[in-house]
């Protein structure tokens, strides 16, 4: 049985003894898939895993980052991303959308 995080008493998180881990999250999905900052310009994918903490999670979930939706990487501008996700667009840095994995479309 999963424990409860702490800091949002739910159990979204990899949660050890009720207490949240130290890491931030699994380096790699294991539903596969790529960084979003490694998608080109005007390529789309679905999202199929979002690593982190359980705040950046929450965080991104609540802008509409949830597996299974669809994200299209409009443009990158010095480092920084410009996405579309369910018709608004988005500014995000490169290290935040590193943590969210998607299966770019075509594969």
């Amino acid at each position: 049985m999963q424990q409860t995080c702490n800091a949002c008493r739910s159990s979204c998180c990899g949660c050890v003894n009720g207490k949240e881990s130290e890491d931030e999250g699994p380096s790699a999905p294991s539903a596969g898939g790529i960084p979003l900052a490694m998608v080109r310009d005007g390529r789309s994918g679905k999202i199929v895993c979002i690593a982190g903490r359980c705040e950046l999670r929450r965080y991104l979930s609540n802008l509409g980052f949830v597996v299974g939706t669809d994200v299209s990487v409009v443009n990158t501008i010095s480092g920084n991303l410009l996405l579309e996700i369910r018709g608004t667009r988005i500014a995000m840095d490169r290290s935040m959308a590193s943590k969210v994995f998607v299966i770019p479309e075509g594969c």
